[in-house]
């Protein structure tokens, strides 16, 4: 998971961007509409850390 509070990286127009995207895949597999806030939680657990390495964002220790 990743240090950084979801509040914070939402902030960030490309985390939005890469939530929603996440949402669309997450809806799909679902056969429904998951909603911003569980793909937001779901990415921010799952993905977070990663991404933020992958862009070359700081990351607090």
């Amino acid at each position: 998971m990743c240090k950084i509070p979801l509040e914070e990286l939402l902030k960030d127009k490309r985390v939005v961007e890469e939530i929603q995207r996440h949402q669309w895949f997450e809806s799909e597999k679902k056969g429904r509409d998951i909603g911003f806030n569980a793909a937001a939680k779901d990415w921010h657990k799952r993905f977070a850390q990663e991404w933020l390495k992958y862009h070359d964002l700081e990351i607090p220790a």
